[in-house]
């Protein structure tokens, strides 16, 4: 049995394995300053999808407060905007973070008021199974990916409530919360999904909007460093490519605008369908 089943995880590796490689065109849409007037936090904002929607959103008119752990590269992700009268940085550490009500104070003191944070920071320790779990690593993506963004999310919503201001709330979840999981990254994600769509039907009377996207796996920095890939964006996924952090930064700033505000409580995955589950489609991706 254990020979059969590992002739099966051969051959499946080799079937699926890519053939070629990928070259990509991705479009944007010049939406000709959609966000004017937006003030936009961005934790975890100084690499890969983060960086890709300020970028985004700076181009479309908004002013950007990004957050992050390194100083350096959070200046260095500066380098990357030319209209540096939009963006500016925080040094910040959301694992470690435990006064969010004066963390929100200090959102608001950097931009002059905050129309929307993104909950981007995370931290993934990739373990594969519970086998592989320890404590620490477990506290220390509960404290990053759901603790900090869940007590961040309720000062922002008591600041927004008590001043009655419009708002919205962007969670960044994963295509891997449309699965089962047992290790934390994913355990984490799934709890985000479930608080973005119980938050939104609680305060959209309130004028203010709760929205997650949830990518497929993206070519960042942390996924090429964990995966060893160069410029090859291939993989044997649905899509049978990585997504880029552009594109996830499209998807963003539709959902932060005016143009959006009939949609809340919505979990878009960007992952070309692959967290679906369809009877009879294991093994082949298409036709």
């Amino acid at each position: 049995m254990f020979v059969n089943n590992l002739i099966r995880k051969v051959a499946k590796a080799i079937l699926l394995k890519p053939q070629k490689k990928v070259t990509l065109e991705i479009s944007s849409v010049n939406y000709n300053h959609i966000l004017d007037g937006h003030n936009i936090v961005i934790t975890g904002g100084s690499r890969g999808i983060g960086l890709a929607m300020a970028q985004k959103f700076v181009a479309e008119g908004a002013k950007v407060l990004i957050t992050g752990r390194n100083e350096d590269s959070l200046r260095e992700a500066l380098s990357t905007i030319e209209k540096k009268e939009k963006i500016s940085i925080l040094v910040h550490d959301m694992e470690k973070e435990s006064d969010f009500d004066g963390l929100v104070e200090r959102f608001y003191t950097e931009l002059d008021g905050v129309t929307s944070v993104v909950f981007n920071a995370g931290i993934s320790l990739h373990e594969g199974n519970i086998l592989n779990v320890n404590q620490n690593g477990y506290d220390r993506q509960f404290n990053t990916n759901l603790r900090a963004n869940y007590f961040l999310a309720q000062a922002f919503l008591k600041k927004k409530i008590k001043m009655e201001e419009r708002g919205n709330l962007l969670f960044l979840s994963s295509e891997t919360a449309g699965k089962s999981a047992d290790i934390p990254y994913g355990l984490t994600k799934t709890a985000i999904n479930s608080l973005c769509q119980s938050l939104a039907r609680r305060v959209y009377s309130k004028n203010i909007r709760v929205n997650a996207i949830a990518p497929g796996l993206t070519y960042t920095d942390m996924v090429k460093g964990k995966r060893g890939l160069t410029d090859d964006y291939s993989n044997s996924s649905v899509a049978g490519r990585y997504f880029l952090p552009s594109e996830i930064a499209e998807v963003a700033c539709f959902l932060l605008s005016d143009a959006s505000l009939c949609i809340t409580g919505e979990i878009i995955y960007c992952d070309a369908g692959s967290h679906l589950k369809i009877n009879g489609y294991d093994t082949e991706y298409s036709f």
